[in-house]
Formats: structure tokens, sequence, C-alpha cells
């Protein structure tokens, strides 16, 4: 059964959140206060409503509480944003993503209890910054919060070093799943258990908070001093 996302603001984020989502196969609808906007939405073949996301009545009208997922993609008034996302909340929404415009409202969002708040520049700018860090190695996929899968190029400090010997989690605050480890002109790729053995220039997918990949990458990565 497809996930069914409801996005509430039609710009630009949300509506490459929109595509995108239906891309892969969810059932989206964009829910915004403007009727020009969904006017325009409803011609290029989106699932729209006119509501307003500060009414409670609205939201339990458009059929937001039979999502999957709702996400509050205001971009211009933060007021609406948190008013919606705090009724959203109170309401009994499952699962509730926040655009936040900047690191004051992204607090706001967060005290509310919003599942997941996103600053969209300040994210997109991470990643390329921890791309360009580390080019050929430094790949790093979100998962969930501030959760990330990142390919770490190992550098010396952990060379020849088994997995239950540098007990990644408890000195790092990572958790390893694959190693790929580079053999003549292949790539092995072994799963990470106790017993394997870490080489400098071979690159370890791992898993933690964003600061903690940071700080393991800075320790035991190619650029460790």
């Amino acid at each position: 059964m497809a996930k069914r996302i409801f996005i509430i603001g039609g710009g630009r984020f949300g509506v490459h959140l929109a595509t995108r989502l239906s891309e892969l196969g969810c059932e989206v609808q964009i829910g915004d206060s403007k009727a020009a906007r969904v006017k325009d939405l409803d011609d290029d073949g989106f699932h729209t409503v006119e509501m307003d996301a500060t009414d409670e009545d609205a939201l339990r009208d458009c059929g937001a509480f039979d999502a999957d997922a709702v996400v509050v993609a205001i971009g211009d008034n933060m007021q609406a944003s948190i008013l919606a996302s705090l009724l959203l909340k109170q309401l009994g929404a499952r699962v509730v993503v926040a655009r936040a415009l900047d690191s004051k409202h992204a607090q706001v969002l967060e005290r509310l209890g919003v599942d997941e708040v996103i600053l969209p520049a300040r994210d997109s700018a991470h990643r390329l910054a921890e791309k360009l860090y580390d080019g050929a190695g430094g790949d790093r996929q979100p998962l969930a919060g501030d959760f990330l899968l990142a390919e770490i190029r190992l550098g010396p400090a952990l060379d020849g070093r088994s997995l239950a010997n540098a007990q990644l989690a408890q000195s790092h605050g990572v958790t390893a799943v694959l190693f790929k480890r580079p053999v003549l002109d292949r790539v092995e790729i072994e799963e990470a258990g106790p017993h394997l053995v870490l080489a400098a220039g071979g690159i370890l997918l791992v898993v933690g908070r964003r600061e903690k990949i940071n700080r393991f990458e800075r320790e035991c990565g190619t650029k460790a001093k």
C-alpha cells in the first residue's frame, strides 16, 4: 500500500517534495491557503486542496490526519507554520515534519514536539561541505533526525585493528555497517563483524549522529592529524 503524505504549503519546497514523493510511488496531497496557487498546482496535475492550516476544522476536513505523515512546508509565514505544527501535534497527527526558516524557528518547532525539523539551506550546505571534505569517500545520506549513514575513508589510526578491538560505539559513538576494501582492480565488501580487520585506505560505512561522525572522521579518516 502506497504511503500517504500530506504537504502543507505549495511553494517551491513543497512542490519539489511532492514531485519526488510521487516519483517514489507515494500518494501525495498538497494543501495551500492561496486559491490561485491551488489552481496552478491542480493544472500541473497535483492533488491539492485550498485550506487554512491554522484552522482546526480545516485540518480535520482536508484529510491530513489520515496521512502517514504531514509535512509543514510553509515558507513565508513563521506564525502560521508554528500554529499549524502545534495543532497537528495536539490533534494527533501520526508524524509531523516541519520546515524551519531559521535556527530560532527550528528551536520553537522542536519544543512543540515536532517529529523532525529541517532547515533546507543549512542541511544541503552541510551535505555539500561533507562531500567536498573527502570527495571520493565522504558520501553521506540522511536517515532520521540528525542521524546519517556515512562513508568514511580510513586513515592510519585504525589500520590493522579489528572492530572488536576498535570499539567504535564506545570510543566514537558510531556503528559500523559495511567495509569496502580495495583489492587490486576491484573492491571487496565485507559485513561489519567483531573479527573484521580494518585497513587504511578502505571505506567504512557507519551510522551515527552528525557531530559524532564528523569527530570520527577527524580522528580516524584520511585527514586525521
